[in-house]
């Protein structure tokens, strides 16, 4: 693998915020690349500011960087300006931590939160070199996964995805690394081969692998022989990872604070509410473990606002005393805490 640094620094000055693309933040990491480790770009189909914030790519980065057998770094869809820089000189999409190509790694990883960053892959994966479409792509091309809320309906990006992955994914993204890297100990091979190994993997949908009919009205179904997919949920909270060592970026990002998950689900159960449904069950962190991250990340990040973030923080079970908590915390090191998603029907003047 080889750095672009030389020829991106050469054309930033043309770009609206070179910030978006230099890397070298606070609490990143530096990768030890070598060949026996699967290498992942984390992709947030989303510019820089909206794409760092997000919780669920850290969460994967910390994870995967603590293994031997896999490195991880971190890429985010450019803006206009520099997606046209980039066609001009010939340049591919590339990481922010290291500024190597995307086709240099074994899997390009998307989260996706939204329908409307579907088309924002498909620009991500032609800038990369990469043909669009899966069954155009060759036995060594990287790997395109998708993850995220969105991922619970993978249809319309069924043909340009190798897999899905529907649920949590701090368990299953290593158990796919497993299953990686012993396909690379092993020499590889053809690509529809790996598809039927990560199929095996709870959780994982890949696409080629399931075949519909047409019934006479139309519809267009799965055979009745296909394997259902069943999300993958992490029960203990308290035991999962958590990305103390926050990174801290050069320029202003959409949530310019520590966002502390303390609810994971929702109780509710509105119908019209994707994430309340898609993240069930319901799973809290204790009160102690909330604190104690409270701390450890304040002290890695100098961030100035904590905000205790959940799909319904008022619905946790001791949220006064847990609020108290974090307010007793955040006035020893002088920072502000924030609740957000509060229903007026829930809560009180305390």
């Amino acid at each position: 693998m080889s750095s672009l640094w030389s020829e991106l620094e050469r054309v930033l000055g043309e770009v609206q915020k070179p910030a978006r693309y230099i890397g070298c933040e606070d609490g990143m990491t530096v990768p030890d690349h070598h060949p026996d480790a699967v290498a992942w770009l984390l992709c947030y189909p989303d510019t820089y500011e909206v794409g760092l914030p997000n919780q669920g790519l850290q969460i994967l980065y910390e994870i995967l960087n603590e293994r031997s057998d896999a490195v991880a770094e971190r890429g985010y869809a450019p803006w206009t300006d520099m997606a046209a820089v980039l066609r001009r000189e010939g340049l591919p999409l590339f990481s922010v931590d290291t500024h190597r190509p995307a086709s240099d790694f074994d899997v390009l990883a998307f989260n996706l939160s939204a329908e409307l960053v579907y088309t924002n892959v498909l620009e991500c994966l032609d800038l990369a070199g990469l043909p669009v479409r899966t069954a155009e792509r060759a036995d060594e091309d990287p790997l395109v996964l998708v993850g995220g809320h969105c991922a619970y309906n993978p249809e319309p990006l069924a043909d340009f995805v190798d897999a899905a992955v529907l649920g949590d994914g701090e368990e299953v993204v290593s158990e796919i690394t497993e299953v990686l890297a012993t396909w690379k100990a092993s020499g590889g091979g053809p690509r529809v081969e790996l598809h039927r190994l990560l199929a095996v993997v709870p959780g994982v949908y890949v696409p080629s692998l399931y075949p519909f009919e047409t019934l006479p009205d139309g519809q267009i179904l799965p055979k009745e022989d296909a394997p259902k997919i069943r999300k993958r949920i992490t029960r203990d909270l308290d035991g999962a990872t958590f990305p103390t060592d926050y990174i801290v970026p050069f320029t202003k990002q959409v949530h310019d604070r520590i966002s502390l998950e303390v609810l994971r689900g929702c109780t509710q159960g509105c119908r019209f509410c994707q994430a309340g449904m898609t993240t069930r069950p319901v799973r809290e962190r204790k009160i102690e473990k909330i604190t104690e991250l409270m701390e450890t990340t304040l002290e890695n990040t100098g961030y100035e606002e904590v905000s205790l973030v959940s799909l319904s923080t008022c619905d946790y079970s001791q949220v006064q005393k847990m609020v108290a908590a974090a307010v007793e915390t955040a006035r020893k090191d002088r920072v502000s805490v924030s609740l957000p998603s509060l229903r007026l029907d829930s809560f009180s003047v305390e």
